[in-house]
């Protein structure tokens, strides 16, 4: 008999069984189909809240008087301020998952979404036009964008005429 069986008596009547394994789940990382633009404000807004979390927090303390009142206050305000940067760079709230869930859904994270987003922007951005300024007659020449693309990759120029991609 082997260590996942057992052996029960019900009514009398001895049976053999076997237990149920527990299965293994492996964790899927489907944050690495997700723009980062998209990670990006997710973080942020979260940076966002917990700042005025901590700012609620810390008006609950009571000062002492006599404080050079101008200073500190600034220099607080920076420490809340990365104190909240570091917890929505840790991810310690949960709010970026909810976040995401919401401004890009579980549905749309995959491989072939995420490259199609990806040639949709890069499309976008070589179509937008540039400025140059011309500080010696300060005068605005417009021409091609020609910045490199969003996802690194070679750029789609050719549009089919219902504005789609090819």
């Amino acid at each position: 008999m082997s260590v996942s069986e057992v052996n029960h008596i019900n009514r009398g009547i001895k049976t053999n069984t076997k237990q149920a394994t527990p299965l293994e789940y492996k964790a899927v990382d489907d944050r690495k189909y997700i723009p980062k633009q998209y990670q990006e404000v997710a973080e942020s807004m979260e940076a966002q809240f917990a700042e005025t979390m901590l700012k609620q927090m810390n008006q609950t303390i009571d000062e002492t008087p006599g404080e050079d009142a101008g200073g500190m206050d600034y220099y607080k305000s920076l420490q809340t301020t990365e104190r909240a940067k570091m917890m929505s760079k840790q991810n310690n709230l949960g709010l970026q998952n909810v976040i995401l869930d919401q401004i890009y859904p579980k549905r749309m994270r995959n491989e072939m979404a995420l490259k199609q987003y990806e040639a949709q922007a890069d499309l976008i951005h070589h179509n937008l036009p540039s400025y140059k300024l011309a500080k010696k007659n300060d005068t605005i020449e417009m021409g091609k964008n020609e910045s490199p693309p969003v996802s690194g990759e070679k750029i789609v120029t050719k549009q089919s005429s219902e504005g789609d991609l090819p």
